[in-house]
């Protein structure tokens, strides 16, 4: 087993991609632990995970004969990261990979945009991602070891209407990450991004709904424009990219990322 003996934090975890990365971790031997908001926020059009949600999740793990813990936190809030932190701390006593994971988004133009909307966002991925690296980098350093790997987008690369605030976000994870790989290079720590496509997660179906699309033609109109219709991108592709970060193989992989989109990337300009 490639990760056997090592701990990761999965922000974002309950359910999805995060989920899937955990499992694909776990397969290899890593003990997991999920940090979910497990609430709802008052401008997302769908739910969010429960902690029913998030403790299926840990059983799920356990049962793959892996150590595992579901913490609420909410990655927005510096109290909330820090406390989760210091009880992997002192129950795992190492943290050796982090994934910033946790994420969201709503469909709205800038012109109709609130503040409060901007702020759920963009706050959840780029403070959220700061935050994690802020209380998690110190412990890794010590150790003079650790990777980290956070979820973009294509929406990061590309951008697209009516996502301001997720394409911003994710931009913005992209450069953040690039900051921390040359700051952390001498303490043996990679970091690096996983840009996914369109991936049929709750999150997805959530937004769909919202505009009143469900089932198969809700994902033939999002997936329309991918090159590659026939070969859907799931959450255990986006898992298996998470896990090869992870891995002594991709060791020389820092500061760079990894898109997931069924060449949706390479029509952009």
């Amino acid at each position: 087993m490639k990760l056997e003996g090592k701990t990761a934090i999965i922000t974002g975890g309950a359910r999805g991609n995060g989920l899937a990365a955990a499992k694909c971790m776990a397969a290899e031997g890593a003990d997991i632990v999920i940090a979910d908001i497990c609430e709802n926020m008052k401008t997302l059009p769908y739910n969010l995970a429960t902690p029913e949600v998030m403790a299926g999740a840990v059983k799920e793990i356990e049962a793959m004969g892996r150590k595992a813990a579901g913490i609420k936190c909410d990655v927005r809030k510096a109290a909330d990261v820090e406390s989760m932190v210091n009880q992997v701390m002192e129950t795992f006593g190492k943290i050796d990979i982090l994934v910033n994971n946790a994420g969201n988004s709503s469909m709205i133009a800038i012109s109709e945009m609130s503040e409060e909307t901007w702020d759920e966002v963009l706050d959840t991925h780029l403070k959220g991602m700061f935050l994690c690296c802020r209380y998690v980098l110190p412990h890794m350093i010590a150790q003079h070891s650790g990777k980290v790997v956070s979820i973009s987008s294509v929406g990061g690369q590309r951008g697209f209407g009516m996502g301001g605030h997720y394409c911003a976000a994710k931009h913005g994870m992209i450069g953040l990450n690039k900051s921390i790989a040359m700051e952390v290079a001498d303490h043996n720590i990679n970091a690096n991004v996983v840009c996914p496509g369109t991936v049929w997660t709750d999150m997805m179906k959530g937004i769909a709904e919202f505009f009143g699309m469900e089932g198969d033609d809700a994902k033939e109109q999002f997936f329309a424009g991918h090159l590659m219709k026939e070969r859907e991108v799931t959450p255990e592709d986006i898992g298996k990219a998470v896990l090869w970060l992870c891995i002594e193989d991709s060791q020389n992989i820092t500061g760079n990322m990894i898109t997931v989109d069924q060449g949706w990337t390479c029509q952009a300009a």
